[in-house]
C-alpha cells in the first residue's frame, strides 16, 4: 500500500514538472524580452532601452528586482533623454553567471555593459534600495565617467553589516523563503497560485503562503501590492518571470550575500566630486535619515530629499522626484560644458 502512494506521488509530481516546463516554453514564446541581449565580456545580460539624448541615464535595480521595476520611471525619464534599464545575472531575462554575489563583480559587470552598449560619456546612475551598494563600488572605480548619481532609498552599509540576531533570522527565512519557491516555481505550484491571483481568486494562494509563517506572508503581499502599482503589461511579464525557479535561486543568494556586501560597500565612497542626490522614503527611521543625509554630504555638490508621499519604493509613487533630481544634474553638466567652452 505504502509502495503504491509512493509510486502515485512520485508520478504526479513528475507530470507537474513535465507541465511546468511546457508552460514555461509556451511563456518563452508568448512573453519575448522586452528589450535585448547584448554580448559583453562577462557574459550576456538582457536591456532596455527608451529614449535618446544626452546624459544618458542608466538604472540599477534593487536587491531582487530586475528591469521591469522601472517600468513607471523610464519611459517618463525617456522623454528627456537615453535610459537604460537592465537585469543583473539571473534575473529578468539575463541568464545565471552561477558566479558569487560580490560588488566588484556587479559593478565590473555593468561596465562591461555600458561599454558593449558604446554610451556615451559622462552618464548618470540612478540605483534603488541594494542598488546603490553597486554604485557606491562602480563610482570609486569608474568616477571619471559619471555626471551624476541619484540614490533612491539606498540602503547603507551600517544596516547590514553587523546584523544583529532579529537580521540574521530575518535573512534566514528569507534564504529559506526563496530556496523553496524556487522548487514550487519548479513543481508549477507558483505558476498556478499566480494565475488564480490573476483571476481574483486568493484562497489557495493564501493558504500556500499560511504555510510560510506570517511574516513571509506580510512580506510577499506588501511587494505584490507595490507592483500592482505598475502597468497591466509589467505585471503580466512579472508574473511570467515568477513563474520559474531561476527568479528564486538567484534571489536566494543575494540575500544571503547581503551582509558581505555591505561590508564591501562600507569600504567605498562616491568621490567627493561627483554629484550625488539622496532620494529618501518618508517611513525611514531616524538613524537611516542621519546615514541618507551623510551620504549626500559627502559630496561636494550633494542634495537630500525626502519623498513625503512614499515609503521604498518611490520610483512607483513619486517618480517625479527622480525626474526633477535628474533634470537639475543634466542643467548643472551643461552649464560646466558652456563654461569650459568659454574658457577655452
Amino acid at each position: 500500500m505504502l509502495f503504491s502512494i509512493v509510486i502515485v506521488a512520485i508520478s504526479i509530481l513528475l507530470a507537474q514538472i513535465v507541465v511546468q516546463r511546457l508552460c514555461a516554453k509556451s511563456d518563452a514564446r508568448r512573453f519575448p524580452a522586452p528589450g535585448s541581449l547584448v554580448k559583453t565580456i562577462s557574459g550576456t545580460m538582457h536591456v532596455r532601452r527608451m529614449g535618446s539624448g544626452d546624459p544618458a541615464i542608466l538604472l540599477e535595480a534593487g536587491i531582487a528586482a530586475s528591469s521591469l521595476n522601472w517600468g513607471i520611471l523610464q519611459p517618463q525619464v525617456a522623454e528627456l533623454v537615453s535610459t537604460f534599464s537592465y537585469d543583473r545575472a539571473g534575473f529578468g531575462w539575463s541568464p545565471s553567471s552561477g558566479g558569487p554575489c560580490t560588488l566588484p563583480r556587479m559593478s565590473a559587470d555593468l561596465h562591461d555593459l555600458v561599454a558593449a552598449l558604446k554610451i556615451p560619456r559622462p552618464y548618470v546612475l540612478v540605483g534603488h534600495s541594494f542598488g546603490g551598494y553597486i554604485l557606491r563600488v562602480y563610482a570609486q572605480h569608474f568616477s571619471g565617467e559619471l555626471a551624476g548619481v541619484i540614490l533612491v532609498d539606498p540602503l547603507t552599509p551600517e544596516e547590514w553589516t553587523d546584523p544583529t540576531t532579529a537580521q540574521r533570522w530575518q535573512l534566514r527565512r528569507g534564504v529559506w523563503f526563496s530556496r523553496a519557491g524556487a522548487v514550487l516555481g519548479s513543481l508549477g505550484v507558483i505558476r498556478f497560485c499566480l494565475w488564480l491571483l490573476q483571476r481574483g481568486s486568493s484562497g489557495a494562494p493564501r493558504s500556500v503562503l499560511g504555510a510560510f509563517g506570517s511574516k513571509a506572508s506580510q512580506t510577499v503581499r506588501r511587494i505584490l501590492g507595490e507592483l500592482a502599482k505598475l502597468p497591466p503589461p509589467t505585471l503580466r511579464l512579472i508574473r511570467e518571470r515568477w513563474s520559474n525557479g531561476k527568479f528564486f535561486w538567484t534571489m536566494a543568494r543575494y540575500i544571503q550575500s547581503l551582509p558581505a556586501c555591505a561590508a564591501e560597500a562600507s569600504c567605498c565612497e562616491i568621490p567627493a566630486h561627483i554629484p550625488v542626490t539622496v532620494i529618501s522614503g518618508a517611513h525611514q527611521p531616524a538613524d537611516r535619515m542621519v546615514e541618507h543625509k551623510a551620504m549626500a554630504a559627502h559630496s561636494l555638490h550633494g542634495k537630500h530629499i525626502v519623498a513625503a508621499k512614499s515609503a521604498h519604493w518611490i520610483h512607483l509613487d513619486q517618480p517625479e522626484l527622480i525626474v526633477e533630481a535628474f533634470r537639475e544634474m543634466a542643467v548643472k553638466l551643461n552649464e560646466l560644458k558652456n563654461q569650459n567652452s568659454t574658457a577655452i
